[in-house]
């Protein structure tokens, strides 16, 4: 009987430790943000993707690379310069408010983690200067995925 009730704690308390991680995870964003303001995402963007996740332990990992994304009429590419961070992809994005819905419709291949694909929700910040900040909070997979974009000129 007690070995039970541990199991259930010790579930119960990494649910509760990925939890705390995920709404504790530090921002890099420096950009002033403005509020609530509609966002206009078409043209392309350079900059950085970040993901943070645990490895089933309390520990946390960040990871980064160079990114180049592009947004025209309801369709966005992404590329990394490091092979799967994030993982190249495609698909349509819609804007509702200050959530960015990503629904990735490319081929991908079977050789790497697929729930690291870009889609899904994202909060978007704009910042000054043509700065783009999209934020996504894995639940799932205890990740956070965050992308600090400037707009091409």
């Amino acid at each position: 009987m007690r070995h039970r009730f541990s199991g259930r704690m010790s579930g119960l308390i990494f649910a509760l430790a990925g939890a705390l991680f995920l709404s504790s995870c530090a921002s890099s964003y420096r950009g002033k943000e403005t509020p609530a303001v509609p966002v206009e995402l078409n043209g392309s963007y350079q900059g950085t993707y970040w993901i943070t996740h645990h490895d089933g332990s309390s520990e946390q990992f960040r990871e980064s690379g160079h990114v180049w994304m592009s947004f025209a009429d309801g369709h966005y590419e992404v590329q990394g310069a490091q092979p799967y961070l994030p993982p190249a992809g495609s698909g349509d994005y819609r804007i509702e408010g200050d959530i960015l819905k990503l629904t990735d419709t490319a081929n991908h291949t079977a050789e790497f983690d697929w729930t690291l694909i870009l889609q899904g929700r994202f909060e978007i910040h704009a910042g000054n200067g043509g700065f783009v900040r999209l934020e996504q909070r894995d639940l799932a997979h205890s990740r956070l995925h965050e992308l600090e974009l400037r707009k091409d000129d």
